[in-house]
């Protein structure tokens, strides 16, 4: 019954959302919305504040063994009960200007720098993928050469057709790729709903089989 209960309860919630989306019919179009959906910002909530207390267990084990680079999980602690604090400290903090200031000036520059770190290591894995070891890869690095040169002025500079080359690759060439992702990624999402909902797949089960 522990394994069973959750599957039925799944199966009937997931039913009800899907018949909510193609059926007319009062009671259900506002029973889903005004309460089915709204078990989803509950249950999101309580994961995130159980996953902050496993955060804070983590850092705060790393600090007493006095682990390699200890000292960040001191200040993620630190940060996190800080803003913490003022979220329930600051009445409608989001526009409170002491909080604003706080969240323009630091997080947008932590941002960029994490993002300008990445960025090495993206020049690094296009640099290997971009050889020219194979027709697949050629290809890739011709058109990656067009767009880069396209979206630059001096590309322009050289040969007026690359911007025109770079519209044509990103309109039609990388659209049509991407909605064949998006086709694939939404039909092996529904697989996997669906076989959550008919309790196939018992993974996200404590104790699952």
């Amino acid at each position: 019954m522990r394994r069973t209960l959750p599957v039925i309860l799944t199966l009937v919630a997931g039913t009800l959302a899907i018949l909510n989306s193609y059926i007319i019919f009062a009671p259900l179009n506002n029973w889903v919305p005004n309460y089915l959906q709204r078990t989803v910002t509950i249950s999101t909530a309580w994961a995130v504040g159980i996953g902050s207390l496993n955060l804070m267990r983590i850092h705060s084990a790393r600090i007493s063994r006095k682990t390699t680079n200890w000292s960040f999980s001191v200040i993620l602690i630190v940060a996190f009960t800080f803003f913490l604090v003022l979220g329930f400290v600051l009445e409608k903090h989001q526009e409170n200007p002491f909080y604003s200031m706080l969240w323009n000036y630091v997080q947008p520059p932590l941002s960029s720098t994490m993002y300008s770190i990445l960025a090495f290591y993206m020049a690094s894995a296009a640099f290997r993928a971009f050889r020219m070891h194979s027709v697949d890869s050629t290809l890739m690095l011709l058109s990656a050469f067009i767009v880069m040169l396209g979206a630059v002025p001096i590309g322009e500079m050289i040969w007026p057709g690359f911007p025109v080359l770079q519209e044509w690759l990103l309109n039609y060439i990388n659209t049509s790729s991407q909605r064949a992702i998006t086709i694939g990624l939404t039909l092996g999402a529904m697989a996997q709903s669906m076989r959550v909902m008919v309790g196939l797949e018992r993974g996200h089960l404590s104790g699952g089989e």
